[in-house]
């Protein structure tokens, strides 16, 4: 370690010395890091042992008053303490800044994490247990948000992890990790050392380490030291790690002072980069900007706290290290790397990857001798993870190691959820949602992981009621329910009133509602802010905005429905994407069969209508060449426009605007699926006839083979949108097809094929059966004949071949992407 210090400039005695001044402080101070099993152990015995009449802890100042139902016997980690902030009066500028528009607050969330073994709640656990008091000591985040200084340019929505749980570079680290890892000492160690990752060297270093309490409390303060001199002090700077840290000291010495206590009679727990603070720093720490905030405790999971869910100080293996925890409790520790590879096996057999217990052993002794040339006493993760890969992938991890790859993040992560302290109580909006749930009779859900099934009339008061609250839910992304079958198109027949739900419990659903608390209190407050923001923010875009419309409808909200039909009449006129607006005019007709139902001024809507058609088909040329990710967008746009032309009741919609803007992209064309789309929907118009529009495709067989080899692409274009008349002109077409195959080449016919197929895919069965009878008829098969067909004449083995190989070509087709 000392050649690591002197390369990275360290006075090694100074560095000592620094140390000494802390540790031996009359307030005792303990370095952390976030989620680790050692340091908890270390510190739940350093706790137990000294006694103290107060703990500080790194902990979200705002949520002092939370930390009893934190330490309650009912809650169980995983847990997280959860602080928002919504700026209702602007006192930080950044309404339409961080905000959708100028008149929406600017709202920011932070979660505080907790396992079983963070060194916070095992902190606050152990405190609990001597009679000792907690005081958390972290700065309120909603301090750190910098003022408008009128150039800021902040995303719309803001949402934050915990001070130091913000990740700067988004790669799965707090702030103070980042410092670390970054440092001068670090890099250089990492170098000398051959770690791979900053999450390796920590367990390399502290988490697998026999050291006792106090000898681990001295190397880890080293380390960080050695860290933090070595860091760009411009990073420190800008983080808000000296706000916090002037918190900290503000809060500690108030606190001693007030309580009349001796420093001996505390310690502190904050992160080891914060133990050597500048303690003669006489800066006050940045006030809290006045607005609302709301604090709670909040079940979480295992899976939101690892690196997989995107968190920003995430543990890589949540249940990993609950079971090293455990371990080493009750004196096991060695059994962990056994335990911990029996489970991944078994996982890995389930999904679909063979192991035997002789892998199991292979992957022990594999573990073991890694760890032996990487320098470690014992295993840690990285060494099990490399040795299963070893052991039991033959082959490209990549490939035949998927499923492998899945059984070690199954394993490592877990499952669990926490439970939070009943004696809490609710947040508003979650007493809403349950009590709806109740009064809406959907207590068959609750609590229950059973799949419920329900059909809704929405013509009935009561059901349409449920519709409401499912269709709020859904926009909220609240884990409830699903829509399985979207309301039909015809009013007449009762379809357009009637949906399928599909409804199961998650635990996840609390969290997720707490999350809304910035929006509202109450799922109906939360559901009409979220949707003005969002009609604030997609006022450009015309299909975006008439969907906001439908939803407005949808979740019955009559004081918005009127803002958000005249921002769709601006953003039609504002919008010259044919795409979008062909989506919007897909949302307005649905919407128009609503409009007596739902007491909808249909006047407007009406010129609505025209504007969004008109508008539509002025942009139809400009996507005549539209590249590839661009066509599914354009044919369903085509479609909407071509559903109200042929539906003949409206006078107001002029047909010959609209096949004259088709004919004009169909003959700009230069891309032969959207070029067989556009004739394939003037034929559906019979503005060309179903022999012109055969024509077209048997032409593909005077060309060169490399115009040739286009011809499905064309087909595919034709069938995305014409039934009808290919369906009137089957002969015709067949013929057209013939001709075409019977001049085509071996390779160019291949080259074909795929997109054939997918052409002829796009039909429905009784279009295909029409078309193989014009086939039949053309080569004149008989009804008997074609019973005669389905004879093999081959051996069953090959026929079961041809079927195999025909199942897997589909199968691959599926994966195909043609438009």
């Amino acid at each position: 370690m000392r050649n690591v210090l002197d390369a990275a400039d360290l006075d090694v005695d100074a560095l000592a010395s620094q140390v000494d001044a802390v540790l031996n402080d009359d307030l005792y101070w303990f370095p952390v890091r976030h989620h680790s099993a050692a340091v908890a152990r270390c510190l739940e015995t350093v706790i137990s042992e000294r006694k103290p009449k107060v703990v500080f802890v790194e902990g979200p100042a705002e949520a002092q008053e939370l930390i009893p139902f934190v330490t309650d016997s009912q809650t169980k980690p995983p847990i997280a303490i959860y602080s928002s902030y919504r700026d209702d009066n602007n006192v930080l500028g950044l309404a339409g800044i961080a905000s959708p528009a100028a008149d929406i607050p600017p709202r920011f969330g932070c979660w505080y994490p907790l396992l079983a073994y963070s060194p916070e709640y095992v902190a606050m656990q152990t405190a609990n247990r001597i009679g000792a008091d907690v005081i958390f000591i972290d700065l309120p985040h909603h301090a750190l948000i910098k003022r408008s200084d009128k150039t800021s340019a902040l995303p719309s929505s803001v949402s934050t992890d915990a001070p130091d749980t913000v990740d700067r570079k988004h790669s799965g680290h707090t702030p103070s990790d980042e410092l670390i890892i970054e440092s001068g000492f670090y890099q250089r160690l990492a170098e000398v050392a051959g770690y791979r990752s900053w999450n390796e060297a920590w367990d390399s270093l502290f988490e697998i380490t026999n050291a006792d309490a106090e000898q681990f409390r001295r190397e880890l303060a080293t380390f960080c030291l050695a860290a933090r001199l070595t860091s760009d002090p411009r990073h420190i700077q800008n983080d808000g790690t000296l706000e916090r840290e002037r918190h900290f000291l503000k809060t500690i010495r108030e606190t001693l002072s007030r309580r009349k206590l001796k420093p001996q009679q505390a310690m502190v727990v904050c992160g080891g980069f914060h133990l050597f603070l500048d303690r003669d720093d006489q800066t006050a720490p940045p006030p809290c900007p006045e607005g609302t905030v709301y604090t709670t405790v909040v079940p979480y999971s295992y899976f939101r706290i690892s690196e997989l869910s995107g968190y920003g100080a995430g543990n890589r293996a949540p249940q990993y290290y609950q079971t090293a925890w455990e371990l080493m409790r009750s004196g096991r520790e060695q059994d962990l790397l056994p335990e911990h590879v029996v489970a991944l096996l078994k996982r890995a057999r389930r999904e679909g990857h063979a192991t035997s217990a002789a892998d199991g052993v292979a992957v022990t002794q594999h573990a073991r001798m890694l760890a032996g040339l990487r320098g470690r006493a014992t295993p840690i993760l990285d060494d099990i993870e490399d040795a299963v890969i070893t052991c039991c992938c033959k082959g490209n991890p990549d490939d035949e190691g998927v499923a492998l790859r899945r059984a070690i993040d199954f394993i490592n992560i877990g499952t669990k959820v926490g439970k939070v302290t009943s004696k809490l109580g609710r947040l508003p909006i979650v007493h809403d949602f349950f009590a709806q749930l109740s009064d809406l009779d959907f207590g068959e859900v609750l609590g229950h992981e059973r799949l419920v099934k329900i059909e809704l009339d929405k013509r009935k008061p009561d059901e349409e009621r449920r519709s409401v609250f499912l269709h709020r839910l859904r926009f909220l992304e609240v884990p409830l329910a699903v829509l399985t079958e979207m309301p039909g198109t015809e009013a007449s027949s009762g379809l357009l009133f009637r949906e399928r739900w599909s409804l199961k419990w998650n635990p996840k659903i609390e969290t997720h509602l707490v999350e809304q608390t910035l929006l509202g209190d109450s799922i109906e407050a939360a559901v009409l802010s979220k949707l003005h923001e969002m009609v604030a923010t997609d006022s450009q875009h015309a299909g975006v905005t008439c969907a906001h419309l439908r939803r407005a409808l949808d979740m019955d909200l009559p004081h918005l429905v009127v803002e958000v039909q005249a921002a769709c009449g601006s953003a039609v006129d504002a919008d010259a994407q044919f795409v979008s607006l062909g989506s919007a005019l897909g949302h307005l007709v649905v919407i128009d069969r609503y409009a007596v139902y739902r007491n909808l001024r249909r006047t407007e809507l009406a010129d609505l209508i025209l504007r969004c058609f008109d508008r539509a088909c002025f942009a139809l040329p400009d996507v005549a060449s539209a590249p590839p990710e661009q066509h599914a967008g354009i044919i369903s746009a085509l479609q909407s426009l071509a559903e109200l032309v042929l539906r003949g009741d409206r006078d107001d919609i002029d047909r010959n605007v609209f096949s004259s803007h088709v004919r004009t992209a169909a003959a700009q064309s230069t891309v032969p699926f959207l070029r067989g789309a556009f004739l394939g929907l003037l034929a559906e118009l019979r503005e060309i006839t179903s022999d012109e529009l055969a024509g077209h495709v048997a032409s593909f067989a005077q060309t060169s083979a490399d115009q040739m080899v286009f011809a499905g692409e064309f087909l595919e274009g034709v069938l995305a949108v014409s039934r009808t008349s290919v369906m009137l002109g089957a002969e015709s077409l067949v013929a057209a097809i013939d001709q075409l195959l019977k001049v085509a080449e071996w390779n160019v016919f291949l080259t074909m094929l795929p997109r054939l197929r997918a052409a002829f895919e796009r039909l429905h069965d009784r279009q295909v059966d029409s078309l193989a009878a014009c086939v039949a008829r053309k080569y004149g098969l008989t009804e008997h004949a074609t019973d005669q067909l389905t004879e093999l004449s081959t051996s069953v083995a090959a026929a079961a071949l041809l079927a195999d190989i025909d199942r897997r070509v589909a199968e691959i087709m599926r994966k195909w992407s043609f438009s």
